[in-house]
């Protein structure tokens, strides 16, 4: 996976794109083209402590702990001044929509005297084929050493998986650098009233270029297939059905020295790649006026590879009641058991369980929920994988203090049991060594160690003469782990300033 290679797939994917747009337009629809500039500059301040003194090991773990070996993780800061351009284009017709957005960011680390560029592109194209199917294709790059991703919404969804997929990438390991690209193709058919079938594919490639010796970081190349109906039964009732497949094929970070070997007759690399299923159905019901029930039975899986891992599926039956108490409140429930099982293992039941209240005013809307779940964790862009159970809570509060100024407010908090393999060696033959020409199998050891986040965080924001906006924001992140080098507190400040207008606009 090298960048060079990845820049001429853009280009083709992106050249395509355009090309496409200007073959499936019929010349005599009328189009809209518009072409937007704009400038952006900010100031960031991030911070991150480790907790040197905390090197617990969970109860019942081997006497060697995990890392024990490495050295402790330094303390992280920057002070960044960033200049951002932006170019966007917007051409549409009746059928089809073509958006292109591009800006790349120049930074200087006042705390390092470091410069570089940062890069971010999204492409969109749409096209309705008729009145009832249409298509989409998508590209996204950026080349960054932090998420790109709100830092309000940084602990995952509301049901605390970190999204439909659980797999938004992790920073536990530190800064590092990195790009990102993701081409995906859905496709939706809407038959009836209310009922849809679509289908998609995407492929996702990450690719770290600056990453420490002892991180746990790892590249991978994504491929996944999605495929959803939903049918509208009777006016009552509505029947959905949802699934997704994905292949994981994973490589060590590239960095100076490599952790993740063991020492046998020769050394063997740890494989990680797996097939990770996902599947859900529900059946609604909105029989009673203003109260809508629902029952929703879930599954996922994860096939490794390697035969020594083992294979984890989680099972989920929720009964769900939502209820709209006014025109500006609503509140929903839910909860149901939980079957976790590891491959060889005693399986585990449990509980899943969710709860929300909105509220909303004139100017302000109130955001409340709890969560507690299972889940499987993939595609994080660390070696971090298994089953996890979470807790979760969040608040969220906006407000419009004035025409044109907002304020935002959320703290969130999340306690989550993760499993995790501590080491890998090579498995012993009944003579002790491995057949020639083969590579020796791997022992996995795991353990299940607990980890709790706490957040908070405010943003002020404030639009002025039709084209410039300023914000600042301020988040900040404490992480209690049993893991060692796992705990630190984080702060994040960040003051911007930017313009953006269209330049030009034709018919």
């Amino acid at each position: 996976m090298k960048q060079n290679g990845l820049e001429k797939t853009l280009a083709v994917v992106l050249g395509g794109t355009m090309v496409a747009a200007m073959t499936v337009s019929s010349p005599a629809q009328a189009r809209d083209t518009k072409v937007a500039l704009g400038i952006g500059s900010s100031y960031e301040h991030y911070s991150r402590s480790y907790d040197s003194d905390e090197k617990a090991v969970q109860d019942g773990a081997s006497d060697s702990p995990v890392e024990s070996d490495e050295t402790p993780r330094t303390d992280e800061r920057y002070n960044r001044l960033r200049i951002t351009p932006l170019v966007a284009l917007t051409n549409q017709s009746a059928r089809d929509v073509l958006s292109l957005r591009y800006s790349p960011s120049l930074r200087y680390d006042d705390e390092s005297g470091d410069s570089d560029v940062d890069q971010n592109l999204q492409a969109t194209f749409s096209y309705a084929l008729t009145r009832d199917w249409d298509v989409r294709f998508g590209e996204s790059y950026v080349l960054t050493d932090q998420n790109i991703r709100s830092e309000a919404s940084r602990d995952g969804g509301a049901d605390g998986s970190g999204g439909a997929s659980g797999d938004q990438l992790s920073d536990n390991e530190g800064l590092r650098r990195y790009w990102k690209n993701d081409l995906s193709f859905s496709t939706t058919y809407r038959y009836w009233e209310d009922s849809s079938f679509s289908l998609g594919y995407s492929l996702g490639h990450l690719t770290h270029t600056d990453v420490s010796a002892t991180s746990r970081y790892e590249d991978y190349v994504r491929h996944g297939a999605t495929l959803g109906v939903g049918h509208r039964l009777s006016s009552v009732w509505r029947l959905s059905a949802n699934g997704s497949y994905a292949r994981g094929l994973y490589e060590e970070a590239e960095k100076s020295a490599s952790d993740d070997q063991t020492d046998g007759e020769g050394e063997v690399a740890v494989d990680n790649d797996l097939h990770e299923f996902r599947a859900s159905t529900m059946i609604e019901s909105s029989h009673f006026e203003y109260h809508q029930l629902s029952l929703k039975y879930g599954f996922t899986g994860v096939d490794y590879d390697d035969a020594e891992r083992n294979a984890t599926t989680v099972h989920d039956l929720t009964a769900g009641w939502q209820w709209q108490l006014a025109k500006d409140t609503s509140f929903s429930l839910g909860a149901g058991p939980s079957l976790s099982k590891a491959e060889e293992q005693e399986a585990n039941w449990g509980y899943n369980a969710t709860a929300s209240l909105r509220y909303t005013l004139e100017r302000s809307t109130f955001e409340a929920s709890l969560a507690h779940g299972y889940d499987v964790q993939n595609f994080t862009g660390t070696d971090e994988s298994g089953l996890r159970e979470y807790w979760q809570s969040r608040l969220d509060f906006t407000h419009q203090l004035i025409k044109d100024v907002s304020l935002r407010l959320f703290t969130f908090y999340r306690n989550e049991d993760q499993e995790d393999v501590t080491a890998q060696q090579a498995a012993a033959t009944g003579d002790g060594t491995a057949t020639e020409g083969q590579e020796p199998a791997l022992t996995y050891e795991t353990n299940t160690f607990n980890r709790e986040r706490f957040g908070v965080g405010t943003s002020l924001g404030y639009t002025f003469a039709r084209w410039f906006s300023m914000g600042v924001s301020y988040d900040y992140l404490m992480q209690d782990s049993e893991q060692e080098d796992d705990s630190y507190d984080e702060h994040r400040v960040v003051v911007s300033l930017s313009m953006e207008m269209d330049v030009f606009n034709w018919q």
